[in-house]
């Protein structure tokens, strides 16, 4: 019996295709616009608007009018707007390989308190394809692990990353996505990657 047989590719053509593959590609534009956030002050029911909603309509849950929810931009003295900076700002952390990784989401440099009283009650991550919520629980710790497939994993650079290693990039192919963190004792906050 004959073995099948089989061709070997030179390291040049294969370099040779993954610069050509990453010389085709264009960074996707955003399918969604940036979202909106409205919550039932009775239920506690969350609605994601992903298009403007213009200033006549009207969203209602329970019979009233829901509440916008703004991020945060405090202007109360220095040291507090600080602190409360420090403890809900959310940060991306990107990790993975080529075509597919995945966004995890932390709120805060130390850990956020998360009691039934006082914790962040969601992540929520906006990618060129749209966006994805996580409910936390209270006792958990406040982040959230995101796969990203489709236009949100390929990457999006002219530079050959499998040869500089995940450790040296910085995955800026992702600049646009936001994510945004809810606290339910002083609401939305959301940090731009």
């Amino acid at each position: 019996m004959s073995q099948p047989r089989t061709t070997k590719k030179s390291r040049a053509e294969l370099d040779k295709k993954i610069i050509t593959r990453m010389r085709n590609s264009t960074q996707p534009a955003f399918r969604t616009a940036e979202p909106q956030f409205f919550i039932c002050p009775d239920c506690q029911c969350l609605f994601i608007q992903s298009r403007p909603v213009s200033h006549h309509s009207q969203i209602a849950c329970c019979g009233n009018p829901l509440t916008a929810l703004i991020p945060e931009n405090l202007s109360a003295s220095r040291s507090i707007k600080e602190h409360l900076n420090a403890s809900h700002q959310p940060k991306i952390t990107i990790s993975g390989g080529f075509s597919a990784n995945v966004a995890t989401v932390e709120v805060g440099e130390g850990k956020h308190l998360m009691t039934g009283d006082h914790a962040i009650r969601w992540i929520y991550l906006h990618t060129f394809m749209g966006g994805q919520i996580k409910y936390l629980k209270p006792e958990e710790p406040p982040s959230a692990t995101f796969s990203l497939s489709g236009d949100d994993a390929f990457v999006y650079c002219d530079r050959n990353i499998c040869k500089m290693g995940n450790a040296h990039c910085l995955f800026n192919c992702k600049r646009g996505f936001a994510a945004y963190a809810y606290c339910n004792q002083h609401g939305l906050w959301k940090y731009q990657f």
